[in-house]
Formats: structure tokens, C-alpha cells, sequence
């Protein structure tokens, strides 16, 4: 995808005393360390949670409530329930997002700001790659509603259980769109460029992205989340800021939900 800009020059942030390879290796350990950290917020968060909705769980120890198929039951109807999911990613997301910037402020200290693209992006380039997110989200719903194939099972089952919109915007839309940018786009996209160019960093990201989505079906990852992953990557990349994929990718998933409800409502 060619940038509205002109091509990236080499960033600052790129010349370490330590070896290259070195310093990449060293911010993969750390994403890996942060993911796991993640997941790990995530199921505690889910176990938490199963108990807060189901009283006859409440008093259960962890070890009884695995072996417990109560608990299997109760697992499996919150998954895809749209209260519990933004409960469970505002916490877990927002554990990741601490967790993350500590590491990586320990291991960059006052490099951090320039290595994870904090700062605010310049005007024309962000209003200019709002404007591609636009129509690149239009061929991408123009897409679906040719393709009604396309729809999502679990979207469908999410988005019909919600009972507190705003509450699912800033758990399920905003937290997840600054962890994931900072996690995807900030910690690892910056770790693989110490050694690697900007397309390769961007693919594996892109890559790696998609492939941690795989409650989505495999059509809507091929066709749906790899591009726009694609764009946030070089979005991020050709600003200089990590902000321009946070807010783009809290729009495309704020309109996930929001699009579907207005049309819902227009078609009553």
C-alpha cells in the first residue's frame, strides 16, 4: 500500500549502542512477556467474572471450578456475551497496557517516547490517512454486504447481548484499540525494525495480529482484519505516531458495533 507521504527515512530511535539482532531479540522476549501477561489477565478475568454472574459458583475454589462442567457451561454462554467481553478485555487490556509500558520503559527508558511512537502525529499526514481508513473501510463493508456470507457468528452473538453500550464502546473499543496498537504496532513493529525494513515489519506484524483474532472465522481474518492490519502498520510506520492507528482502530471497531445497531434501527 503506498504511502501519502514521502517514504520513511531511517528513525532516529534505530542506532543503539547494543547489536541490532540484539535489541530486536530483546523486544520480542518482551512482547512475548506482555502477551502472556495478557492472556494470563485474561482468564483470571473470565474466572472472576464467571463467578460474579453465577451465585452458585460464587464460593467455588479455582481447582474445584475447573473440574466443575457448571463452570464449562457458564465459560462457554459468557464468551461470547457482549457485557462480559468488554468486562473482561477492560480488564485484561488494561493490565496489558501498564505492564507494557513499564517493561518497556525499563528497557528504554528515554528512548521509550520515540521507540513506541507516542508522540502526537503531524496534522496533514493524519487527516490524510483518515482519509485512505475511509475508503478503505467502505470497500471493506461494500465487501460484506455483497458477501452476507461474511457476517460473523460470533460478532452476531456479541453485539445481540449487549445491555450497556457505552460501557462495551470503552472496554470492548477503546482499550483494546491503544493495547493492541501498543502491543502490535508499538512494542513489536519497533522491535522488528532494529533489523528488519519497514515492509517486512509491517507483514509480520500484520501477520501476527491477524493470527491472535482466530475467534473471528477464517474468511473475515483473510479479508477483513490482514488488510487493515496491513494499513494500521504502515499507517503507524509513514506518521511516526501511534496514535494514528489507536484512533483509527478505535473507529473501525466503535463502527463494528455502532453500524450494525443504526442500521438495525433504520430497517424498523
Amino acid at each position: 500500500m503506498e504511502s501519502p507521504q514521502e517514504p520513511e527515512k531511517q528513525l532516529p530511535e534505530t542506532a543503539y549502542v547494543r547489536p541490532p539482532g540484539l535489541e530486536m531479540g530483546n523486544g520480542l522476549a518482551i512482547f512475548v512477556l506482555v502477551f502472556l501477561t495478557f492472556i494470563g489477565a485474561q482468564i483470571g478475568a473470565m474466572i472472576a467474572r464467571v463467578k460474579m454472574v453465577t451465585p452458585d459458583l460464587a464460593g467455588v475454589s479455582v481447582s474445584e471450578l475447573l473440574d466443575s462442567d457448571r463452570f464449562a457451561e457458564r465459560w462457554k454462554d459468557l464468551s461470547t456475551n457482549g457485557d462480559s467481553i468488554a468486562w473482561i478485555e477492560l480488564v485484561s487490556g488494561s493490565v496489558g497496557i501498564v505492564v507494557l509500558l513499564l517493561v518497556c520503559w525499563w528497557w528504554k527508558k528515554q528512548r521509550m517516547v520515540q521507540f513506541l511512537g507516542l508522540r502526537p502525529p503531524a496534522f496533514r499526514p493524519f487527516l490524510a490517512w483518515c482519509g485512505l481508513f475511509v475508503g478503505v473501510f467502505a470497500a471493506l463493508e461494500v465487501i460484506a454486504y455483497f458477501l452476507p456470507e461474511m457476517e460473523s457468528d460470533f460478532m452476531t452473538k456479541v453485539l445481540s447481548s449487549i445491555t450497556h453500550y457505552p460501557f462495551f464502546i470503552l472496554g470492548s473499543c477503546l482499550v483494546p484499540a491503544l493495547f493492541e496498537e501498543l502491543l502490535f504496532r508499538g512494542m513489536l513493529l519497533g522491535s522488528l525494525r532494529h533489523l528488519l525494513d519497514k515492509n517486512t515489519a509491517v507483514a509480520i506484524t500484520a501477520g501476527l495480529f491477524t493470527f491472535t483474532h482466530m475467534q473471528y472465522e477464517w474468511y473475515l481474518l483473510l479479508f477483513n482484519l490482514l488488510p487493515l492490519a496491513v494499513f494500521l502498520g504502515y499507517a503507524r510506520t509513514n506518521t511516526g505516531s501511534i496514535w494514528t492507528g489507536v484512533f483509527l482502530h478505535f473507529v473501525n471497531n466503535a463502527a463494528s458495533v455502532l453500524l450494525p445497531l443504526w442500521l438495525a434501527s433504520t430497517s424498523n
